[in-house]
């Protein structure tokens, strides 16, 4: 199976999924992600996304799991599919790439280290490679399970 063929069964099992949630989906695509090796983009548009998305976006985290679930057992294989409701991942990613670029100058001014909230594995690497490319600063994750989140502080 190629790997049009693979998004295609992707966009199917997410678009089913989604309608058994009596979620209905106005538009949807599956693409690879580029620099991403073996992960496909799932993107979709409903007409109320707040539930499906969720607060922070658990929600949407949850069946994503889910999805690649269902994915695995009818490919007989593991893909790291990306699930983005009406454009939220991408909003989501500016928004946090812009949060850490102003809590790394806010280091960089005080010269005293900052604590990020808490957040998923997804949003830590985000913000981890906006501040590796920072000049002077270095971040790394603390706490343990659900309680991690990155420390910003001035590069050693």
């Amino acid at each position: 199976m190629d790997n049009k063929e693979r998004n295609q069964v992707i966009l199917e099992s997410a678009c089913e999924l989604l309608g058994q949630m009596n979620f209905e989906v106005d538009d949807a695509f599956a693409e690879d992600v580029e620099g991403e090796e073996g992960q496909v983009l799932v993107s979709i548009t409903v007409e109320n996304p707040a539930n499906l998305i969720g607060l922070r976006g658990r929600n949407l985290a949850s069946i994503q799991l889910i999805l690649g679930l269902l994915v695995k057992n009818k490919l007989g294989e593991w893909v790291r599919v990306l699930l983005d409701v009406n454009n939220y991942r991408n909003e989501q990613k500016i928004r946090l790439e812009n949060m850490a670029k102003n809590l790394a100058q806010k280091v960089l001014d005080t010269q005293q280290p900052v604590a990020m909230a808490i957040m998923s594995s997804y949003e830590r690497r985000i913000c981890h490679l906006v501040l590796q490319e920072i000049e002077g600063i270095e971040s790394e994750s603390e706490g343990e399970g659900e309680e991690r989140h990155i420390v910003i502080k001035i590069k050693s």
